[in-house]
């Protein structure tokens, strides 16, 4: 046997011309099915061959022939020379090692496409009659040469696309309270903790995760057995069950009573009636309700013919006219009590004259029918010729005098009448209170006036009563550069208000000097307030009130009252002017400030 390489050609797929050719048997086109026997036949006669080359080779060496130089040197560790290999097989090796290299390059990076990374050796073989590698499956000992390093790089890409598919995932807790989330959190925990699926050996007589033939004792896992939670029932449930079975044990017992003794009395016949009473009768053919309707002897089962007759049939009480029910008015829907015409005062006084009219001719016809007795001559000092003709003529001077007398008598009845009718002053104040209440309860308006200098006693007095007189709320706030002054009330105190402030009063009127006893009073009266700046009264005012004037800064409906009364405070400052407006109103304060007067823009 020589010890020399095969040549390059051979490497590469091609025979080598320099030695012989075996004699392989023709392999059937890359088409055609492949027989496992031929193919097994052809590599034992091959390896038949190889060992009997093998055999003669090996006393030629032993019998002092010349050793060629690529063999090592004689010693305990040495070994035999690599034998020749045929080019055949060398070729069909080379092939595999191409396809497993191009295996592990497709699993080392999943976008490389695996027609381009496969060697085309199929068309080379076809070429020289042999069938294609690719065609051939490749024996499962050379496939697990490096399923180690293979099933490691699958697990690494497993691994980075479940990072990256769970990368925008919220980060679920790793502790939990609620006793569903830790049975959730227990069965993820256990399918996470799992070992990967063990790879099974298909030519093993009986597969198991190790791999082995024979099972080891490690790999039979016992079933987990979870324990049962435990369950309280509630107090009494046991209780309650075994009340009600000895209360029908009693009954049952009762009722043996009972029949014993009625067989014994004889009244079988009356029990047996009884219990076929107490049973259900079975539903009739036919309703009540559909009796009326149906024709006699006829069911549900005849329902065309019964519309017939429905339909078409005198005697049917069904026809083609409608009956209309009644309607009864519900208690809800009774009719609400009208509410009075609104008239204007020409209609009111027209409404007035006709009734008056109507009432003075009904009294006149029952006088004339002699129910009433008639009414004494009106005389007056026009008509007093008129009616008293004759009286008249004899005696003047009397009938004079008697008419007077009546004219003061009737009106003296007339002022009497007045004044009985006539309310007094506490009445008619709380008359218009209840009005004014009554007016409150459609809304309450507020108003918001500046003025400009408020030193007149006067107009203080007038700002002062008008508004407790109207019922109005507010308050007067003094400062040094202005006044301002915020009502709130019903609509009609408003519009009042409104005309006093804006048309009524005079604010450039000077005040007039008052005498001793004069400025003693009303220093007594205003003992409230003491204004300083603007509205002084004990320092100097401003020289002239010329330009005072008072403007409506804002007006509007609010939903309640904020002060209870009207009162007069002073400020210096702002802060304390929007303490005294409270926090509802501080913002008319800065409104004011801002204000610009009528005609000094």
């Amino acid at each position: 046997m020589s010890g020399r390489r095969p040549a390059d050609n051979a490497a590469s797929g091609q025979p080598d011309p320099k030695k012989a050719k075996v004699d392989i048997p023709a392999v059937s086109k890359p088409g055609a099915p492949l027989d496992m026997a031929t193919i097994r036949a052809q590599i034992a006669a091959r390896k038949a061959q190889l060992e009997a080359a093998a055999g003669r080779s090996t006393p030629i060496s032993a019998s002092g022939s010349a050793i060629p130089a690529s063999t090592s040197a004689p010693g305990p560790a040495a070994l035999p020379p690599r034998p020749s290999m045929d080019s055949s097989i060398a070729d069909k090796l080379a092939a595999a090692k191409a396809r497993i290299e191009a295996l592990n390059a497709r699993a080392a990076n999943p976008y490389l496409s695996g027609s381009g990374s496969m060697p085309s050796t199929s068309t080379q073989n076809s070429s020289n009659g042999q069938p294609g590698v690719s065609s051939i499956a490749l024996h499962p000992l050379l496939m697990g040469q490096n399923s180690g390093q293979q099933q490691q790089q699958q697990e690494i890409e497993k691994n980075e696309k479940k990072a990256m598919r769970d990368r925008y995932k919220t980060m679920a807790p790793k502790f939990t309270s609620v006793k569903a989330n830790a049975a959730t959190l227990e069965t993820s925990g256990s399918a996470r903790a799992s070992p990967a699926a063990p790879i099974l050996n298909p030519y093993a007589s009986t597969p198991t995760a190790s791999g082995s033939g024979t099972p080891i004792p490690d790999e039979e896992k016992a079933p987990i057995r979870r324990s049962k939670k435990l369950q309280f029932s509630r107090a009494g449930k046991y209780v309650a069950q075994g009340e009600q079975l000895r209360n029908e044990q009693k009954m049952e017992a009762l009722r043996k009573r009972i029949v014993e003794a009625s067989r014994k009395a004889g009244l079988d016949s009356e029990f047996d009636t009884l219990e076929r009473s107490l049973k259900r009768q079975p539903p009739p053919e036919v309703e009540w309700w559909d009796k009326a309707i149906l024709p006699e002897g006829k069911g549900y089962e005849d329902l065309e013919e019964a519309v017939e007759f429905m339909t078409t049939h005198q005697d049917s009480l069904i026809t083609h006219l409608i009956q209309h029910p009644i309607p009864i008015p519900a208690p809800g829907d009774k009719k609400q009590p009208e509410r009075g015409l609104m008239l204007t005062k020409k209609e009111q006084k027209k409404m007035r004259r006709q009734r008056r009219q109507a009432e003075l001719e009904d009294k006149r016809d029952r006088i004339k029918m002699g129910l009433l007795p008639p009414d004494a001559p009106k005389v007056r000092l026009a008509n007093l010729m008129k009616v008293l003709t004759s009286d008249a003529v004899q005696d003047p001077t009397k009938v004079e005098a008697k008419v007077r007398k009546e004219v003061a008598q009737r009106a003296h009845n007339h002022e009497k009448d007045n004044a009985e009718r006539k309310l007094t002053s506490e009445q008619r104040k709380e008359k218009e209170y209840h009005q004014l209440v009554a007016r409150e309860r459609k809304g309450i308006h507020g108003a918001v006036f500046k003025i400009k200098y408020l030193t007149n006693g006067r107009h203080r007095f007038k700002i002062r009563e008008t508004a407790k007189s109207d019922l109005l709320s507010g308050v007067c706030i003094f400062h040094p550069k202005f006044a301002l002054v915020l009502v709130e009330g019903v609509d009609k105190s408003i519009k009042h208000y409104k005309k006093l402030l804006l048309n009524r009063i005079d604010w450039t009127e000077e005040a007039r000097p008052l005498n001793d006893n004069e400025a003693e009073e009303k220093d007594e009266e205003d003992n409230e307030s003491r204004p300083n700046g603007n509205g002084n009264t004990e320092g100097e005012g401003p020289e002239s009130l010329e330009d005072n004037k008072c403007e409506l800064i804002w007006e509007g409906e609010v939903p309640e009252r904020t002060f209870r009364l009207f009162r007069a405070r002073h400020a210096e400052t702002d802060s304390k002017a929007k303490e005294w407006l409270t926090p509802k109103w501080e913002g008319m304060w800065d409104l004011a400030k801002r204000w610009v007067w009528q005609g000094e823009e």
